[in-house]
């Protein structure tokens, strides 16, 4: 059976997608639909830089540099955000599709496309938040759909905040999505392919959160 990959079909019919995925021999249609993810993924990156959305830090230091400085500092992130995208997404796609693989005993290219649909629910959740951040001015970690809020409230300590703020209501529906189409591709048990997506997504969140950590004026200045 050839498995046409469509990411709509995958999203709002994973059942008829499941058992397609299941039954498939051959898969085709994986390549455009890749570009396009990638292409969204550098627009949402440029967009989220462009708006000023996670360099809040850099932004507030326009008064430590000259003109230049700062112009060429803009430039900088732009570029490192860019390459932090591409990077992104094959590591989202690519790896975390090789980790359930490994573990999972799941057909490596049907791990990617479940990753593909996963990658999907994030960039909607980022074309949902972006607008929100922006119209209502508003940090990572203020973000209304993450825990940042509720972070700032219970724990007084920088890096922290910023894991609860890069844990989305996006996150939740995605290891939704991971979970289903996971434990039915797999014959390994169920609560344990539940933990291990569970521990991906800590590992994400805590990488998430270390970089939003990290003092971007710094790291602008040590490259001007």
């Amino acid at each position: 059976m050839l498995y046409q990959m469509k990411l709509f079909k995958g999203l709002f019919q994973p059942g008829t997608s499941l058992y397609q995925l299941q039954k498939a021999e051959a898969l085709s249609g994986l390549a455009p639909r890749l570009l396009w993810l990638y292409l969204l993924s550098l627009i949402s990156f440029a967009i989220s830089t462009y708006f000023g959305i996670g360099t809040e830090s850099y932004s507030g230091a326009i008064t430590d540099r000259t003109i230049a400085e700062y112009e060429a500092g803009k430039l900088l992130l732009l570029g490192g955000d860019l390459a932090a995208s591409l990077l992104y997404t094959t590591l989202f796609i690519w790896f975390i599709a090789f980790i359930f693989w490994l573990m999972l005993d799941v057909s490596y290219m049907k791990a990617v496309i479940v990753q593909m649909f996963v990658f999907a629910i994030h960039l909607v959740g980022q074309a949902i938040t972006i607008p929100v951040l922006v119209f209502f001015d508003l940090n990572q970690l203020s973000n209304p759909f993450s825990f940042g809020v509720i972070g700032q409230y219970i724990i007084d300590h920088d890096f922290w905040q910023h894991v609860f703020g890069a844990i989305t209501l996006f996150d939740f529906l995605a290891i939704c999505y991971l979970y289903y189409y996971l434990k039915n591709l797999t014959e390994k048990n169920k609560f344990g392919t539940l933990i291990l997506i569970v521990f991906v997504y800590l590992f994400i969140w805590m990488i998430t959160a270390f970089m939003s950590f990290l003092e971007v004026p710094v790291l602008i200045r040590g490259w001007l």
